[in-house]
């Protein structure tokens, strides 16, 4: 995984992509599924409440890969809707994963739909052990973003759910040193691949959109 000939971006599917690295090789794992996947609300099909942590088998797999993937201190952040926060954080625990804190993402336009507009996003670490930081300055377990979110302007996203890169830099600042490898199994538009160079980190990630792939590559 050392050499620099090796393709960081790879076209498969998350849980047949996990299993083929080797155990205890990521300091970081960014998990986020994608939204808009299979469950009806309000008579179609929502975003939010679509995602793909729906399946407790799918869970389960995915929960018990990230566990061997990250060495010992490590972190996960696992991007789901607040309505899979139960099923997440059980399936997170039984497989050996800590639940360690949750960050609140608060966006600078608020999403669409239901009773009041959502403004904020839930990331939720878990660690295998004890999360190990880099330091132990004081660290608000919030981040707003004031750069442009592409979901706000459709005509630039590359991707539906494209985040800025500041959200995930917010944590891995946090726990990963010069050269430590984070790994992002729905890869999409790459943004991760920026944050994770920005703090000096490797990066490998997958996606099972060839599109997507093609960009990050």
């Amino acid at each position: 995984m050392e050499g620099s000939s090796e393709k960081l971006t790879v076209r498969a599917d998350a849980l047949q992509w996990l299993p083929s690295l080797p155990e205890q090789c990521a300091r970081a794992v960014i998990f986020d599924p994608p939204y808009a996947v299979g469950t009806p609300v309000r008579g179609r099909e929502d975003g939010a409440a679509g995602s793909v942590f729906g399946p407790f088998s799918f869970m389960s797999t995915a929960m018990a890969e990230v566990y061997r993937v990250l060495q010992p201190g490590g972190i996960a952040a696992v991007f789901a809707d607040w309505r899979r926060m139960p099923d997440l954080l059980y399936m997170a625990s039984t497989n050996g994963l800590r639940p360690t804190t949750q960050i609140a993402w608060v966006r600078r336009r608020p999403g669409t739909g239901g009773l009041l507009r959502a403004a904020w996003d839930p990331i939720t670490l878990v660690s295998r052990g004890v999360p190990d930081a880099v330091d132990r300055a004081a660290i608000r377990n919030v981040i707003e973003t004031d750069d442009v979110v592409v979901a706000d302007y459709p005509s630039k996203r590359r991707h539906p759910y494209e985040k800025p890169p500041a959200v995930y830099e917010h944590f891995l600042r946090r726990v990963c040193r010069t050269g430590d490898l984070v790994l992002d199994p729905f890869a999409g538009s790459g943004s991760s691949r920026i944050a994770a160079e920005n703090v000096g980190c490797r990066w490998m990630g997958c996606d099972i959109d060839a599109a997507y792939t093609e960009i990050v590559a």
